[in-house]
């Protein structure tokens, strides 16, 4: 195994100390085990999105033709407009 240093935000370590507490306290055990879930999310993502990419693409485009249209506008357009 290696060691590393980590410098952590309060936020950060919070979150850290929670997951801890699924492995007994052990923080290090929760480190690999969120590490090792990115990967695996990170695969399950690629699938999804070759599994969709036909649909997805047709919504980018879709979107992408409304904008130029003038049929949409962006989301700063629309906070500005009421005011968020």
């Amino acid at each position: 195994m290696k060691r590393r240093q980590i410098l952590l935000d309060e936020e950060s370590d919070r979150i850290l100390e929670q997951l801890a507490q699924f492995h007994s306290g052990d923080r290090s055990q929760a480190v690999r085990e969120a590490l090792k879930m990115h990967k695996t999310m990170e695969g399950m993502l690629e699938e999804l999105e070759e599994l969709h990419a036909d649909e997805l693409k047709r919504q980018k485009e879709r979107s992408e033709k409304e904008f130029r249209e003038g049929r949409v506008v962006t989301l700063e357009e629309m906070k500005r407009r009421h005011r968020l």
